[in-house]
């Protein structure tokens, strides 16, 4: 999966870089991301960007016929199917156009075709010299993303700040081979990602999705500064 990202206001500079390609001004940043996923490919996603009205219809926009975006929630996927004729999302009768999905929240994409979905939005939560934003993780495997739209290693406190309990795991999904990459497991010992034996730092990118798996309730909080 590609991601282009591109994120202007008005005003000043905004201290940081939200990711390697972004262009980041004032403390209203509105903006837009461009993923585009291989066809016939599964792509693990994450919502950027907040529309004011962060549902299923408004995240995935325009995307081809046949198209399916699979909803984790209670442990399990439901799986909706985008119909070019009547430009619904549908899980057999069931429209799901509203299906919430808010930043903070991952799932799964498939199309049988080249496709580049491009999120519209703003940083969600900002005030007029910083932003913090919390997304509370409950225990148990959880899809997931960013809140705030970082390209980082997830220790980093100043950008994705992903900070976790012994034995926390994550689950990262690897677009082109179409698998997870080896179980990530933070050790509360050396407070260290490990691969293993092989210590080793996860990179999350800004909308990409992944697995989380805490054993209580995590609060992930991220906080964009203006300098």
């Amino acid at each position: 999966m590609r991601t282009k990202i591109l994120l202007t206001a008005a005003a000043a500079m905004v201290a940081g870089v939200l990711a390697s390609n972004a262009q980041v001004y004032s403390a209203n940043i509105v903006g837009y991301v461009n993923t585009d996923p291989a066809p016939n490919t599964y792509a693990f996603w994450a919502n950027p960007l907040t529309t004011g009205n962060d549902v299923l219809s408004n995240v995935v926009v325009n995307p081809p016929g046949g198209a399916q975006v699979s909803v984790w929630s209670a442990g399990s996927f439901t799986t909706y199917t985008y119909s070019g004729l009547t430009h619904h999302w549908k899980n057999g009768a069931i429209v799901g156009d509203t299906v919430p999905l808010p930043p903070g929240a991952g799932f799964f994409i498939f199309t049988s075709v080249g496709y580049t979905n491009t999120w519209v939005g703003s940083v969600i939560s900002q005030t007029s010299s910083y932003q913090t934003v919390t997304n509370v993780v409950p225990p148990g495997y959880q899809a997931v993303g960013e809140m705030v739209p970082y390209s980082d290693v997830v220790t980093n406190p100043a950008t994705v700040n992903l900070q976790v309990a012994g034995g926390t795991t994550l689950l990262i999904w690897d677009e082109p081979l179409q698998t997870y990459d080896s179980l990530y497991t933070y050790s509360g010992l050396s407070h260290t990602w490990k691969q293993g034996v092989t210590v080793t730092n996860p990179v999350v990118q800004p909308g990409e999705g992944f697995f989380i798996n805490a054993a209580s309730t995590l609060n992930w909080v991220q906080t964009l500064t203006n300098n």
